[in-house]
């Protein structure tokens, strides 16, 4: 999905910080990717060129994830309290002039977010977070005491938030993984049960370890998908990826009923490491300190499937790092499957991608990617400071250095015109076909409108509206509707086609009015009296959303 990026017009360059190489081929995916360094307060919009061309001024380290949302703004982690590795505390929406359009703090005695966020399409925005308790606590609900210590122990919690107009934001929905234990340490609390009869549950002594600051989860990242509004979470510590129901109320989401698939706040599905929930042996591990897992959205090579860096930390095979994809096993009835004493699948990748070298591609920790319009894949190795962007086949095509960044994500600046609605049959043929070449970038002022397939040497106009529409018209179909403008007459050469340049700089032109971010729907109509009873016909339409 590519998203439209406003006022991208300054310009400065990476230089004492960052450097780039050349690209190697010339495919890679066109956009921009905002980032932050681990120890910068300022947030800094990358060209494929490896230019700034933006900087976003700050005063905090990020905390950690940055994103771009469908205005353009920057929504952007902050880093505001020091509890371990990945420390957040709060986000905020930042316009392109540095202006916060409004903050949300999560950093008290007993919350701190940390790492990730992921923005939904209602506007809401969902957030990672510790809760902290004591290893008191831990102990009480069946933690084994040989496994906790210090004053803290962390686990780990979902909350969404809602702006609220006000320069704020409230929480809307919660999900925690307290809610969802299983022990076999202490028969006399009420989660002890079987580890193995109860995958949907996480197992509270597991890893079995005192776990460092008495971070016991660290998940790492989280992402929404809306069509099954399901969560997906990385739990770097457990080396699993887990999916969770949003469908659901929060106090059905502390529960094990409710939601759409009637199990409430417990797992949907996990993945990376049967041994977290006794299911196979540490052979079947394929997680290894994971982080960034997503869903790969609809239009991308792999849609449906997740995407993930495979840090590679402890793997016995050495220490590399991999891009894998895989395909979680699915019902008709769209239910995670899953053979009761045997591990969830697959047992085998989608796609993956490893370095030639293997060693050379490394990063045990922070790290991200991303698949991209075309089927190329982005990677950021964090701890590298290595953006890179490979093909199918894993040939690398682009590349740039910086410095650790927890990840990364590209935008394409402007959304690429899609045709809709049917052409008719005209007396050249099958029906004329409206196209276009160019950029949709205001600022390129490049973007020429084409017919083809239709009557040679007639005359004809472009036309566009502000809405779509469907209604029969002459010989074929109206598809652009509200209000109207027509553009000069163009006529058609022998071959049956034609252009027609769109200039937004003459205001004495329609399109001259046009603004970034308009949405205008285009169509052409020409003469025919050779064929039908009207005289006339149209193409079929396409539709175009501006940007600058």
């Amino acid at each position: 999905m590519t998203t439209s990026f406003r006022c991208l017009t300054f310009s400065a360059i990476w230089g004492s910080l960052a450097s780039i190489v050349a690209a190697q081929s010339s495919s890679p995916f066109e956009g921009v990717m905002p980032f932050q360094p681990l120890t910068s307060n300022d947030t800094y919009l990358l060209e494929m060129d490896g230019t700034i061309s933006h900087t976003w001024p700050g005063t905090h380290n990020p905390g950690q994830a940055i994103y771009l949302n469908d205005d353009g703004n920057l929504v952007r982690t902050i880093n505001t309290s020091d509890f371990t590795g990945g420390s957040g505390g709060g986000v905020q929406e930042v316009a392109h002039d540095g202006t916060v359009i409004w903050e949300f703090i999560y950093d008290d005695a007993t919350h701190l977010s940390h790492h990730d966020i992921a923005l939904m399409p209602n506007g809401n925005i969902l957030l990672v977070a510790w809760e902290f308790m004591t290893p008191a606590d831990a102990i009480a609900a069946g933690r084994n005491p040989a496994l906790v210590s210090g004053s803290v122990f962390a686990a780990d919690s979902v909350i969404e938030i809602a702006p609220d107009g006000a320069g704020g934001a409230d929480i809307v929905w919660e999900w925690r993984v307290w809610d969802h234990l299983v022990q076999e340490y202490d028969a006399d609390k009420p989660n002890y049960d079987a580890i193995d009869q109860h995958p949907e549950l996480v197992n509270l002594n597991y890893p079995p370890m005192v776990p460092a600051q008495g971070d016991w989860n660290h998940v790492n990242s989280v992402d929404y998908n809306a069509e099954l509004d399901q969560i997906l979470l990385s739990s770097h510590n457990q080396n699993e990826i887990w999916i969770i129901d949003h469908s659901t109320t929060t106090a059905e989401a502390a529960g094990h009923t409710g939601g759409t698939h009637g199990r409430g706040g417990d797992l949907l599905y996990r993945w990376g490491n049967p041994r977290a929930y006794r299911h196979g042996p540490p052979t079947q591990q394929k997680l290894f300190g994971q982080h960034d897992a997503q869903w790969i959205a609809d239009g991308l090579s792999g849609a449906g499937d997740i995407l993930v860096f495979n840090n590679g930390a402890g793997r016995p095979a050495g220490p590399f790092s991999s891009i894998d994809q895989l395909t979680p096993p699915v019902n008709a009835n769209g239910e995670y499957t899953y053979a009761g004493g045997t591990a969830y699948g697959p047992t085998a990748l989608s796609w993956t991608y490893i370095d030639p070298n293997p060693t050379d591609f490394y990063s045990g920790f922070i790290s991200g990617c991303q698949r991209l319009p075309g089927g190329t894949t982005l990677v950021c190795s964090g701890g590298q400071g290595w953006f890179f962007e490979v093909d199918d086949a894993g040939t690398l095509i682009w590349e740039y250095f910086t410095t650790n960044t927890f990840k990364i994500r590209r935008y394409g600046t402007c959304d690429e015109p899609s045709t809709f609605c049917s052409t008719a049959p005209n007396s050249a043929g099958s029906g004329a076909l409206i196209g276009s070449s160019g950029s949709t970038n205001i600022s390129s002022n490049n973007l020429v409108l084409s017919v083809t397939s239709a009557p040679a040497n007639t005359p004809g106009i472009f036309y566009f509206g502000t809405n779509q529409a469907s209604a029969p018209f002459g010989d074929g179909f109206r598809c652009a509707g509200g209000s109207l403008a027509r553009l000069s007459v163009l006529f058609i050469d022998a071959t049956g086609a034609g252009s027609y340049p769109l200039d937004f700089t003459n205001t004495n032109s329609p399109v001259g009015s046009l603004l970034a971010g308009d949405t205008r729907y285009f169509q052409f109509w020409f003469r025919d009296n050779a064929f039908g009873a009207a005289g006339y016909n149209l193409s079929d339409a396409l539709e175009i959303t501006l940007c600058n």
